[in-house]
């Protein structure tokens, strides 16, 4: 009996260090992935803009053709696709997402398979969000008050988030999501200018990222509280139907 206890203790040990080993590995690949995103030019991310671009061409009145510094322009609409619209943060997250799903079975074919499912989810996030913000943001100011850049983030930051929930449903979603995403977007990047000694990131754009999701955090921690409350009113409502079928058979 002793024996056997002693056995366990070390291999509940390994199991946890070889989780944080394969987390601190995908923590590793995703600052990798982020520096070396950042530093090549708009040229070298043609597997992400043109698939894109060829895909916003074909389901709707889009028009993109390529520049010569490697963006995408449509001039009749006035949008342009630039680096910045390629989506390389909520790759990352998506990726992450994916592993985490699959995290029972982590491994470097899994890893693979997740990459290439974030891939493709970004690819159908992006394409939402840029016809969206050539079909909506206008109105969206309008009706809002909000400037035009304020709508442009907001639209992203709703198609982004919202993708990344259903991607993560009955994974703990929003609570998942919600850390995903705002690790990525806002802890990464105030880390990333704490250690190199820049001023930091924009405050606003901060604020604006971190609100959909905490919205989103507080409704749902919200209707928890409130649910136990009405689920009772509401069965006491609810007709009895089993009775009324009873009383029909007698009759």
């Amino acid at each position: 009996m002793f024996r056997t206890e002693h056995l366990d203790i070390p291999a509940d040990a390994r199991r946890m260090r070889g989780g944080v080993f394969t987390w601190g590995l995908v923590l590793l690949m995703v600052l990798a992935f982020k520096a070396l995103y950042s530093s090549v030019p708009t040229s070298q991310l043609q597997w992400l803009l043109w698939p894109l671009a060829t895909l916003l061409n074909s389901v709707g009145t889009l028009a993109f053709t390529p520049t010569p510094s490697g963006e995408w322009l449509d001039a009749g609409h006035n949008l342009i696709i630039v680096k910045a619209c390629a989506g390389g943060n909520f790759l990352i997250a998506s990726w992450l997402g994916y592993l985490w799903r699959w995290r029972n079975r982590l491994g470097p074919l899994i890893a693979l398979k997740a990459f290439g499912a974030a891939w493709l989810t970004t690819l159908i996030a992006n394409t939402i969000r840029i016809l969206l913000i050539a079909h909506g943001q206008h109105d969206l100011a309008l009706h809002t008050g909000l400037s035009a850049a304020d709508s442009h983030r907001l639209i992203g930051i709703i198609v982004y988030f919202g993708i990344l929930s259903l991607q993560l449903a009955g994974a703990g979603a929003l609570i998942t999501a919600s850390t995903i995403y705002l690790g990525i977007t806002v802890l990464l990047p105030w880390l990333n200018a704490l250690l190199s000694g820049r001023a930091g990131i924009d405050p606003q754009a901060a604020l604006w990222t971190a609100t959909i999701p905490v919205l989103a955090l507080f409704s749902y921690g919200l209707w928890r509280l409130i649910k136990p409350l009405i689920e009772p009113k509401l069965i006491s409502t609810k007709p009895d139907t089993t009775q009324s079928r009873h009383q029909e058979s007698i009759q």
